[in-house]
């Protein structure tokens, strides 16, 4: 077979992700390509066509399969389909095998059993208050449901989407296109399927808080293992975890009888933090200095200007790694310049602009995330003006004891190390705080009133990490 001819039996790649969207009353399939960003929008013929398309079956059976479930089509045009997706680097590789575990795998069962006794380190002097209105439900790509979970949900709520006789009409596989261990629900103008109009689950209000799915019940929370313990932080991408800053008797974000990580329910991702981390482009400090750090920044006494202060210690990181004395520009920096942000400033317009158009094309004009995209467009258009950005640079800021939370789940989650060096997760960050501290002035110039302005940071953040935003640093730092 030529390399570049479509797989014989073809299948939806792992790195793919079909999520079924209603705008009103129209049903499509968007095809999510997570390494590129790439967007591809199915009717129903076509995603009838690739549902029953397993990797065991040619064209010809897929027509085959695809017409008995009510999706017909003739087998050049299925052919032509094929290979349109095949071009598009969305099908999966013909001999695509399981992989073998890797040597070692033993030495690392025998540390799993070790990290089981990792003791939890849960966020302190924070709990939680949920308003229960339902802007997380609204904006997220994927909402993940285990084989239980979904089966709970279609007897609870069999009407929506007539998904109690059909689990397929409810949700798509959350990987690839056939069947697999976990389910995405179907999204209703960017809302969960099972989302009521007033923002409260009906899978609460039926079944009560475990009817929900447990990636709900536990968000915002993360766990993240740093080699000393268990870090539970939480993801300040719910207005909640802002507007719950100061306000005693929450709910506490993990149940106090759990100590360690072997307590945790075994379907609680845990990540990790590698052995080595960038720190600053090509420079590298072990794990346990980087613990230690940032213990060190948490504790230290925050500057007026969290953004001026993050933006200032990124210069130090790259210039000192993680000496001591770089904290010393963190506490005490300068007045964030206004030439060093617009480079990052126009990137994020760029980025957040190209999605509001892509999103133009099939988003409903009530889904949450083509506003808070076009927000975030305007409001980092508006601070390409110096004398607006100078000026919003100056005033005090307003409410610095949520950005001040922000920095702190940060650090104790370690939410600052990812794909990025630590010196431009530093600038990213207080690229997120001054356009948060910009939107507000857009809210009230479009007339925005959606419950999830009412914490613009948490806007941004949900933003950048779930709709892909974040890569506007790879942008800005090659202007």
């Amino acid at each position: 077979m030529s390399p570049n001819a479509p797989p014989a039996r073809p299948r939806l790649a792992e790195h793919v992700l079909a999520r079924r969207h209603l705008i009103g009353e129209e049903e499509i399939i968007v095809l999510h390509d997570i390494r590129t960003g790439q967007l591809l929008q199915l009717g129903g013929r076509e995603w009838g066509l690739l549902a029953v398309a397993d990797g065991t079956r040619d064209v010809e059976g897929i027509v085959l399969a695809a017409a008995r479930e009510g999706a017909h089509a003739r087998v050049r045009a299925a052919e032509d389909f094929f290979a349109e997706l095949h071009a598009a680097g969305l099908l999966a590789a013909e001999d695509a095998v399981e992989t073998a575990a890797p040597p070692g795998a033993g030495e690392a069962a025998m540390d799993e059993r070790a990290r089981r006794d990792r003791p939890i380190e849960v966020l302190p002097d924070f709990s939680l208050h949920c308003d229960g209105r339902g802007s997380c439900c609204r904006l997220y790509a994927s909402v993940i449901f285990d084989p239980e979970e979904a089966a709970r949900a279609r007897a609870l709520r069999p009407d929506v989407l007539s998904g109690g006789a059909r689990h397929e009409r409810a949700f798509t596989p959350e990987r690839g296109a056939w069947p697999c261990a976990a389910s995405a629900v179907a999204l209703r103008d960017g809302r969960c399927a099972y989302l009521e109009g007033g923002g409260r689950c009906s899978l609460h209000a039926i079944g009560g808080p475990e009817a929900k799915p447990l990636g709900c019940r536990i968000f915002p929370v993360s766990f993240l293992d740093d080699g000393e313990s268990v870090r539970v932080s939480v993801a300040v991408e719910c207005a909640c975890v802002l507007t719950s800053v100061g306000r005693p008797a929450g709910a506490p974000l993990l149940d106090p009888r759990l100590r360690v990580l072997g307590d945790l329910d075994e379907r609680v991702h845990v990540a990790e933090l590698p052995e080595r981390v960038e720190v600053a482009p090509g420079v590298t400090a072990a794990r346990a200095e980087l613990v230690a750090w940032s213990r060190r920044l948490a504790a230290a006494p925050p500057p007026a200007d969290l953004a001026a202060g993050l933006f200032s210690l990124a210069a130090a990181v790259e210039a000192r790694g993680l000496a001591a004395d770089t904290l010393a520009r963190y506490e005490r920096p300068g007045p964030l310049d206004p030439a060093a942000l617009a480079p990052w400033l126009a990137a994020l317009h760029a980025r957040a602009a190209r999605r509001e158009r892509e999103d133009a094309a099939w988003r409903s004009e009530r889904d949450l995330a083509r506003m808070a995209a076009r927000w975030i467009a305007a409001a980092a258009a508006a601070l390409g003006d110096p004398e607006l950005l100078g000026a919003l640079l100056s005033a005090p800021v307003e409410r610095p004891e949520r950005e001040r939370l922000y920095l702190r789940a940060a650090l104790h989650g370690h939410r600052l190390l990812g794909a990025l060096p630590l010196s431009l997760a530093l600038r990213d960050r207080a690229v997120r705080l001054v356009v948060s501290r910009a939107l507000p002035a857009i809210f009230a110039a479009v007339g925005a009133s959606d419950p999830a302005c009412a914490e613009p940071l948490a806007l941004v953040e949900a933003m950048l990490r779930a709709h892909g935003l974040d890569a506007y640093v790879v942008e800005a730092v090659g202007a």
